[in-house]
Order: structure tokens, then sequence, then C-alpha cells
């Protein structure tokens, strides 16, 4: 009779791991099915089930894979998970190493929104009651962008068509890709450092939910609610709304939007002081119309009746009357005058032509680029220089 050989349990559980992995379809697979007892360890490995209505089986998705997750797995999410199916020696079980996990029917990317977006509405980052007013007229306004494109250039074009002294200060930034958040994050701690711009623009032109997820950054997010500077989100098209719209102190539809909400219409200021001026008239008139009126019901009275000692009193009322109205006339015509000399003195001293009345001249390339620095030019080039009485052109030598 042949003797049975007798192995040991190591034997045994090394013996059923190498069937798991010399078997074609285990070493690769795609699993769908609902989590249940999940368990984030310390070391940042994750421990789970995964069940359907029939059975379970263990998963477990180490460190190396688990940092790449776009979301935070839950008890109660159904999920595909793509990995390895194998024994786990120690404990004879087989299981599932996990290298992916992604959503059913949900992006990732999309999830991770989701819950970042519920995660600060509960803590109050979304509450009107913290967003500050954008001020009326920004004597600078910062731009946090990419320094080339089309949002920049919107933004000037339509800035300077609403009000001409326009006076932008841009930083520089990624907005596309890993760096989009670290680099906004720097514009605003740059700009609430140096305290040198009013209100601050973050711009971006439209693209597809994943080309805009950067502004979709939990850091960034408190970075922007952090802000003492006023704070204006213009990332996408209308119809896109990242994180950073929503803890903004303003949302704009647009880049060019943005512009236009930050820059009054030069012609809606003049507008204003014309009807502030109509209706300072329109009150003076009617105040003195009124005072007109009392006199002459003064005069219609039967004073025959009156003493003539009480009717001296009358007019010694109605002459003190007509001083203090006529003061008091004075007064508010030379008030509305002043504060209607001080707009204009502001708006006029506002105005670029006032810098060239002082020496200063712009020079721009045949393209209408500034020229900042000798790196700009080179000889032969042809410059235009924009003097306080028309421009010169010249050829650099």
């Amino acid at each position: 009779m042949e003797q049975t050989q007798i192995l040991s349990v190591t034997d045994i559980n090394k013996y059923v791991k190498t069937l798991f992995e010399n078997d074609p379809l285990l070493p690769e697979v795609s699993v769908r099915g609902e989590i249940t007892n999940f368990k984030a360890h310390y070391t940042g490995h994750l421990y789970f089930t995964l069940k359907d209505e029939y059975s379970t089986i263990k998963c477990v998705m180490f460190k190396g894979y688990a940092q790449f997750l776009k979301f935070k797995p839950a008890d109660g999410m159904k999920v595909v998970i793509k990995g390895q199916v194998s024994c786990f020696e120690r404990d004879g079980v087989y299981q599932i190493y996990c290298k992916s996990m992604s959503p059913e029917g949900l992006g990732d990317l999309y999830l991770a929104y989701e819950q970042l977006k519920e995660k600060l509405n509960k803590e109050g980052l979304f509450d009107d009651i913290h967003k500050k007013p954008i001020p009326f007229l920004p004597k600078r306004v910062g731009v946090i962008t990419s320094r080339t494109g089309a949002v920049i250039r919107d933004i000037i074009n339509v800035s300077t068509r609403r009000y001409p002294n326009v006076d932008l200060l841009v930083y520089p930034a990624a907005v596309q890709g890993v760096n989009v958040a670290s680099t906004v994050i720097e514009g605003l701690k740059t700009f609430n450092k140096l305290k040198n711009v009013d209100v601050i623009i973050i711009a971006r032109g439209g693209g597809s939910f994943e080309d805009l997820f950067g502004f979709n950054d939990e850091a960034l997010a408190r970075e922007v609610f952090a802000s003492q500077i006023p704070v204006v989100s213009a990332v996408g098209h209308e119809t896109d709304f990242t994180i950073c719209d929503f803890v903004s102190d303003l949302r704009a539809p647009t880049p060019s939007a943005a512009a236009e909400l930050v820059y009054p219409e030069y012609s809606e200021i003049v507008s204003r002081i014309d009807k502030d001026k109509n209706r300072t008239i329109i009150a003076i008139k009617n105040y003195i119309e009124r005072k007109r009126q009392y006199v002459e019901r003064l005069k219609a009275a039967k004073l025959e009746k009156v003493p003539l000692d009480k009717i001296n009193r009358y007019r010694l009322t109605i002459d003190n009357l007509m001083i203090k109205s006529e003061k008091d006339l004075r007064n508010k015509l030379n008030g509305y005058k002043t504060r209607c000399v001080e707009s204009i003195t502001k708006i006029d001293t506002l105005s670029p032509l006032k810098t060239l009345t002082r020496g200063y001249s712009v020079v721009e390339n045949k393209d209408g680029k500034l020229i900042k620095t000798t790196k700009d030019v080179k000889p032969e080039d042809i410059i235009n220089i924009t003097v306080t009485d028309g421009k010169i052109s010249a050829i650099v030598k």
C-alpha cells in the first residue's frame, strides 16, 4: 500500500497560491460589487469586502495604489475594481489585491467634486455672509491666469473698452494640469501679502470637466475663502461650475464677464453724475418753491385784524426764515458743487492722458505690444511712441 504524503499547512497554502497565480484569468480581473466593512488603515492601506446579493470576497488596496484615488470609498458604495486574485498564505484565505477602483455609473472625478462640495458647504464656506463686496472703482485689478492665450486678451480688451484708465497686474499661473492649484494659491498669497490690488480675478477659458478639475482643489478653495482681497472667479463657460466659483466672493460666467463686473462703464459714471446733478437742481427748485408758497400764504392772510406788534413779529420771523433759507440753499448748492467737482477731478486724475502730460510716453512695437525693456526690441525694429499730442514712429538703432 502506497504511503500518502503528509504536507504542512504552509505547503498547502503555497500550492493554492501557485494555482491562483498560474490561472489565466485571475491575475488580472475586473469585479463589480458593493463595499462593506471598509477600513482605512493608518499606514494608508485600504481593507474592505466586496459583495453582491449572493457572495462576498475580501479585498485589499495598498497605499501605493490607494494614493491615486480621486474619491473616498465608503460602505454601501458600488464600485468596479481591477486587480489580482491571490491567496494570503498566512491565513489561508484568498482575496483581491486591488490596483484601481472607480465608482460604478459615476466618474471618480465628479464624485470627488461632489464630496468636496458637500463638505465645504457644511462648513459654511459658500454662505453669502462671508462674501466681500467688489469695489465700485478699483484702482488696480490683479488677474491670476495664463500669461498667454485668449483669456488675458479678452479681459484687457473688455476692460479698456469700458474704462479708459485700466490698471491690470497679471500673475502667471497654470490653468490646466497638476500645477493649477499650487500656482493659483501662490498668486493669491502674493497679492494678499503685497496688498497691491483692490480685487483679484481668477480666470480660465472653457474646457471639459477634467480640464477644469484643478479648480476643484480643497486647498485652493480654502485659500480663496481666506483671501482678504475680494476674489472674482471666472473659470470656464457659463454652464461650468467649480468649487472655486462657489467659495469666491463673486462668480462670473466668463472671463470677459468678469471684466465687465469689475470695471464700470465710463459712460455710466458720467450718466450717474448727470443724474445726481439733475436731481440736485430739481430738489433746490422744489425747496425754493415751497418757501415762496409759504411767503405767499403769509401775505394772503388777513393781517389787518392782527395787532401791529404781532405783525412785526411775523415780519421778523419771515425775514429770519428767508435768511436761513438762503443760507441753507447756498450751503446745499456748495455741497453739491463740491461733490460734482470731486467726482470730475477723480475721473480726470485717473485719465491716462494725465500721465502723458507729465512727460511720460507709451512705446509699442509694430504689433501694438508694449515695450518694457531693451530686450523687447532689436536694431531696425519699427516702434511707435505715443505722447500727449499724437504718435511718433521710429526705427531702433
